[in-house]
């Protein structure tokens, strides 16, 4: 991707408040400038604008331009002009909206923003990288290079690494193997293996943990309690509690039928008992009655003068009929008595078995005790059911680590031949790896007259550690006395154009063809800048593609150096104070 200009555009005033054109070929210097020896040439936006390049290619904004109130009151459109594959494509960001990002696919710019595609900032990122990257890179991400391709000296150029500071030690491994052409996700690969790996093994040890006996051991508890559980079987099945209650509950209602009948038929025999005791009773107080009159006898005699004979006659004719019904009668009635009296007898014998039948089929009905035993057996048969369920658990434990150590055998297997595989590839690159460390030397003989070290390794010990660095490209550089923090810079630098050349040589290699160092020419001798800055200048034009932007003071160049450097066009941008504002990179100040 070629990054031809950069324009902002304020809403508010309705024009273009600054614009700066780049080399599409070249080195591009963002100078600076004093307006007298006493100004300070800090402050005038050379940052600035590297970071609002980095905004929109899709870095988040600073915290300080989305709370700005001059930049917000201005409501301000930046746009970044590119050629990607041959197709012109803008780049914009608001200030005002910095969650959304524009593309706009045409060979000029409109500010109506109604005229560009919106797209949120997740997609807007995306889209980035996909014309950045393209599609043929997996595992890796554009925002994880950036900051790599974009270097500031706040976190960039940090003592004794190449990286970036507080950053994740595989990843910029990763990263700085990609960038350098090299296989870049080997350890990715193999550390997915040995993940694997270890999470098996932490099952295994999970599952050794809980068996603590043999398999031996285990058939030998379960054969015993399968014996212990036939034994119960069998005595559950003799006691057949269902059966045995089935037919007593149905005894018990047949005999309480029977009983309800003897009861009412006991019922009426002693009712008629009674009646015909009932009858004795009334013809002996007849008697009674009657014999009651010969107590009135004497009087009845001296009656008899003025009564008929016929009265007399009729007493003992009744007194008669009444004794010979009490003798008669009363004898039938007894015989009566007595013939119930023995069948009540009869039936009260019935009654009693019946009744003794009945309790004895109650308290079986309503005893707990033959219910607990049953249950009793039933749990102690379901118990060990549980224990042989137990120990099929630990059996098939078993079988698990088997098959877990089988496994792991496998994916250790796997390991070794991919970490073989990985390290074939790396050791395929040797010549290229041999081009990189004498690209190094050359640059590091061209600014300080000594060479410089540019070391490549591949990390190839297997280990299953969880810190394990199998298949990492390490990647390291030095110079002489790089203690000092000039050289230190200028080593990251010659780090930097080391892998940025070399990608330009590469037909194959990615599409980045722009690098950016803001602010590591800053401590470095100023006789060394120039000499590195031209020499890239002639290397990027012999290649004929790629884009070297860099941050430079006026005092931090040899006047002749700047000279020479404005002469063939590599000064893109003059920024100093005036009294407008208007050569500050956003033509007004941010701060009152």
């Amino acid at each position: 991707m070629i990054l031809k200009e950069i324009s902002i555009y304020s809403y508010k005033e309705k024009k273009v408040l600054n614009k700066y054109s780049f080399n599409h070929i070249g080195v591009n210097i963002i100078l600076g400038e004093k307006k007298d020896e006493e100004d300070e040439a800090n402050g005038v936006g050379k940052t600035t604008m590297i970071e609002c390049l980095s905004f929109l290619l899709g870095k988040e904004i600073d915290g300080y331009y989305k709370n700005n109130k001059i930049l917000l009151n201005k409501n301000v459109l930046i746009t970044l002009e590119t050629n990607s594959n041959g197709v012109n494509i803008f780049l914009g960001r608001c200030f005002n909206n910095p969650d959304k990002g524009y593309i706009l696919h045409q060979n000029y710019i409109d500010y109506d923003l109604g005229q560009w595609k919106s797209y949120d900032d997740k997609e807007y990122k995306l889209k980035i990288e996909e014309e950045i990257l393209g599609k043929d890179f997996k595992d890796i991400s554009f925002a994880s290079i950036r900051e790599y391709i974009i270097r500031d000296e706040q976190n960039g150029f940090i003592k004794d690494s190449l990286g970036i500071a507080s950053r994740n030690a595989m990843t910029e491994s990763k990263v700085l193997a990609f960038l350098c052409n090299l296989p870049y996700n080997s350890e990715t690969e193999i550390k997915n293996v040995t993940k694997s790996i270890t999470k098996l093994k932490n099952e295994k040890k999970i599952i050794s943990t809980s068996i603590g006996k043999s398999i031996s051991q285990l058939k030998t508890e379960k054969l015993k309690y399968l014996s212990e559980i036939k034994k119960l079987e069998k005595d559950i099945n003799l006691i057949n509690i269902n059966e045995q209650y089935n037919i007593k509950a149905t005894d018990y209602s047949k005999n309480k039928a029977q009983l309800n009948k003897i009861q009412a038929k006991i019922f009426k025999l002693i009712h008629i008992k009674n009646q015909y005791q009932q009858n004795i009773e009334n013809l002996k107080k007849k008697v009674e009655d009657i014999k009651q009159l010969e107590d009135i006898e004497p009087f009845y005699n001296q009656l008899m003068g003025w009564f008929p004979t016929e009265i007399s006659h009729n007493y003992q004719k009744v007194k008669k009929f009444y004794e010979f019904m009490v003798d008669n009668r009363g004898d039938y009635f007894e015989g009566k008595i007595k013939k119930i009296e023995d069948e009540l007898n009869q039936l009260k014998q019935i009654k009693s078995n019946i009744e003794h039948l009945l309790e004895s089929d109650y308290k079986i009905l309503k005893n707990s005790n033959l219910i607990e035993d049953i249950n009793t057996m039933i749990a102690d048969r379901e118990n060990l059911n549980t224990m042989i369920a137990e120990i099929n658990i630990q059996l098939k434990n078993h079988e698990r680590i088997k098959s877990l150590t089988n496994d792991i055998n496998v994916l250790k297997s796997d390991r070794l031949l991919l970490t073989q595989k990985k390290t074939d590839e790396f050791n395929s690159y040797e010549q290229y790896i041999l081009q990189l460390e004498s690209l190094f030397q050359s640059l590091s003989e061209l600014t300080y007259d000594i060479a410089g070290v540019f070391n490549i390794e591949f990390e190839n010990n297997v280990s299953d550690r969880k810190d394990s660095i199998t298949g990492r490209v390490k990647i390291d550089c030095s110079l002489p006395d790089d203690r000092s923090h000039g050289i230190n810079y200028m080593k990251l630098n010659m780090f930097d154009l080391t892998w940025f050349l070399s990608s330009l040589r590469e037909r194959d290699s990615h599409n980045i063809t722009f690098l950016f160092h803001d602010g590591s020419y800053s401590k470095p001798n100023p006789s060394v800048k120039a000499k590195i800055l031209k020499h890239i200048a002639e290397n990027i034009n012999d290649i004929g593609k790629g884009q070297y932007f860099v941050t430079l003071n006026k005092d931090e160049l040899l006047k002749k150096d700047l000279e020479y450097f404005e002469k063939h066009g590599n000064v893109v941008a003059k920024l100093e104070r005036t009294e407008d504002n208007s050569k500050r990179f956003f033509g007004f100040k941010l701060y009152e």
